[in-house]
């Protein structure tokens, strides 16, 4: 299994292509994600992990589709990013963007575009509630997230890889 750390900083996996803006021992490859294209291997991925790194990009966008061309069909490609709604994810000056539970299912639909080839589908949507948040039944937390803050840490996606060959 070709599995891909994408973004990796200091969470170095052995068995994984590693790959970051800046070097470090384990890094693989370190490049500029912010310039597209990717170097990467096309379809070579059957599995990229993505945690805490969308929200620092310029075109999130761009990103998920540029791994998408490195990964196999059916490939997963599972996301963590800051919940919108959370004031944590406004602690870091480098955030540029911040994620609902409906931004990876909009993306994936693509139903606003003219070219409707589907390339994602969601395997998975799940919130992660704060300390204070499990306090709180998910049904009422989730709810109630929508109007009061703090309530939700992140946003964890499964993102399926879709692919006519």
């Amino acid at each position: 299994m070709n599995q891909l750390n994408f973004g990796c900083g200091p969470d170095v996996r052995e068995g994984w292509e590693n790959v970051d803006l800046q070097k470090g021992k384990g890094i693989t490859k370190n490049f500029d994600f912010n310039k597209f294209p990717y170097p990467l291997k096309k379809d070579h991925y059957d599995f990229i992990y993505i945690a805490n790194v969308l929200e620092h990009l310029e075109k999130p966008r761009e990103v998920l589709f540029e791994l998408w061309k490195a990964c196999k069909k059916n490939a997963i490609i599972q996301i963590t990013a800051p919940y919108y709604n959370n004031k944590g994810a406004y602690d870091d000056l480098t955030h540029l963007h911040y994620f609902s539970e409906v931004a990876f299912t909009n993306f994936a639909r693509e139903a606003y575009l003219i070219n409707k080839e589907r390339k994602f589908e969601v395997a998975q949507v799940v919130l992660r509630p704060t300390r204070i948040g499990r306090l709180l039944p998910k049904k009422i937390r989730e709810k109630l997230s929508l109007f009061v803050g703090g309530l939700i840490s992140q946003t964890d996606a499964k993102l399926r890889v879709i692919k006519n060959l």
